[in-house]
């Protein structure tokens, strides 16, 4: 039996100061705004319904948050399999006002005291979520961000190997199995970050690289990003259920060339909302095909939409990463997005000229080239 609930972390700016919305339930647990779907509804209509009812506050999605599952046993002893979708949510109008017959109150707390406050007395599931919160809002607790060693996007410094940096890539359509392992042993081989392939791949290297630190990485809507967006969708859940951690979609470039940004927005927040939490997002813009303002635009629309990475180019766009783009995107998403340089990056010069502008990720089939020192692949991208 599956259960499908929904709810979100509450914030609101009050004279300049930021404040998170928190539940004392009828435990004494402290807690978030959520409850069941009902019949009709979308997963967004279910959390902002929630939280309306349980506190009397109208709030409006900023982003996707988490997705929390656990089991549980029913009243009639029945195993029911329990999925809570959380999104990060901005008050716009009401009052505070407890839903008294389901909680015993509700109150506004600054980010820190809210931080103190879960930790103390909170659900562990709840944890994460109201940490991602935090993330986003630019407020994370200094001791959650000192427990992340290398950060959630990791800087590159001179004198480091850059392997780990690198997404070791094979998207050319005649790529064939053997070519796909000898991807994976070359990832092993050099420590990549992860192998980045098309979708029909990702089984295969799930079942080559289970048991070791190399993540797979599929493509979605690539090369064009013209596909419809249910497809898109469709196409990134198939990739995580098969066993990527990371989806790489192209944004339709043709409704960002013609400013439909709703479009966009929507197109990234489908499969943002597909993965539901499994994987990271990352958006690629063929930043060749655009111009500076709608590149910041692009960038804009990603952090909205929910996504984790924005990325330059698919390769086999007009154009590929530059170092002027990486800063301009870098400037134009906050600390929580990383930036990926993708696109013509073949050699351990052109790596570096990347990282030091400001990526985070490097997507390239010329990986073995930038850091064993041997000829970049003939037609690489």
């Amino acid at each position: 039996m599956n259960e499908i609930s929904a709810g979100g972390v509450v914030y609101r700016r009050r004279d300049g100061m930021l404040e998170i919305q928190l539940i004392q339930d009828r435990f004494g647990k402290m807690t978030l705004a959520k409850g069941k779907m009902e019949p009709g509804e979308t997963i967004e209509q279910t959390a902002l319904r929630e939280i309306r009812e349980e506190t009397g506050i109208a709030g409006r999605i900023v982003a996707p948050l988490s997705v929390v599952r656990y089991q549980y046993e029913s009243a009639d002893r029945a195993a029911v399999q329990k999925e809570v979708h959380y999104f990060l949510v901005e008050a716009d109008e009401g009052a505070l006002k407890a839903q008294e017959e389901e909680i015993a109150g509700v109150a506004w707390h600054t980010p820190e005291e809210s931080w103190r406050l879960q930790r103390e007395g909170g659900y562990d599931t709840n944890e994460e979520v109201l940490l991602e919160a935090l993330r986003r809002l630019g407020c994370e607790p200094p001791e959650a961000k000192a427990s992340r060693p290398d950060g959630r996007f990791p800087i590159w410094r001179p004198g480091q190997s850059m392997a780990p940096f690198i997404d070791h890539t094979l998207l050319k359509a005649e790529a064939r199995a053997e070519d796909i392992a000898k991807l994976c042993r070359e990832a092993l081989e050099y420590g990549f970050y992860s192998v980045c392939v098309n979708g029909s791949w990702v089984r295969m290297c799930r079942e080559q690289l289970s048991g070791t630190q190399v993540k797979v990485c599929a493509v979605v809507g690539f090369p064009l990003g013209a596909a419809a967006t249910r497809a898109k969708a469709f196409e990134a859940a198939a990739a995580v259920e098969d066993g990527a951690s990371e989806i790489d979609m192209v944004l339709p470039v043709g409704r960002l060339l013609e400013r439909n940004y709703d479009a966009v927005e929507r197109d990234i927040a489908s499969v943002v909302q597909a993965v539901q939490g499994g994987a990271l997002v990352k958006v690629i813009f063929e930043t060749g095909a655009l111009p500076d303002e709608l590149k910041r635009e692009a960038c804009r629309l990603t952090e909205a939409a929910g996504a984790d990475y924005v990325k330059t180019s698919t390769g086999f766009g007009p154009g590929g990463a530059t170092e002027a783009d990486i800063r301009l995107m870098r400037e134009s998403v906050s600390p929580h997005l990383g930036v990926k340089a993708s696109g013509g990056v073949r050699t351990a010069e052109a790596a570096a000229a990347m990282l030091l502008a400001g990526a985070n990720r490097i997507g390239t089939s010329s990986g073995v080239a930038i850091v064993g020192g041997k000829p970049p692949a003939e037609g690489g991208y």
